[in-house]
């Protein structure tokens, strides 16, 4: 499992749930509390489903790898 880099916009970085692996998806969503889940207003529009890229890398470093 590979680790996605960050979409910066507006000098935040950021990783949307829906454009990730399918079992990255799955195993972070099942980890993350529902209160880290932010809504961005980026150039393109709104992203309802994003976390912040410090979590996701945490998640990944610590718990994504496993199984």
């Amino acid at each position: 499992m590979a680790k996605v880099n960050p979409h910066i916009d507006l000098e935040t970085g950021y990783v949307q749930l829906s454009k990730l692996p399918f079992d990255q998806a799955i195993k972070l969503r099942s980890w993350l509390p529902s209160t880290s889940l932010i809504t961005l207003k980026t150039a393109n529009g709104q992203v309802e489903d994003a976390i912040q890229y410090s979590e996701y890398e945490y998640w990944f470093d610590f718990y994504g790898t496993n199984s």
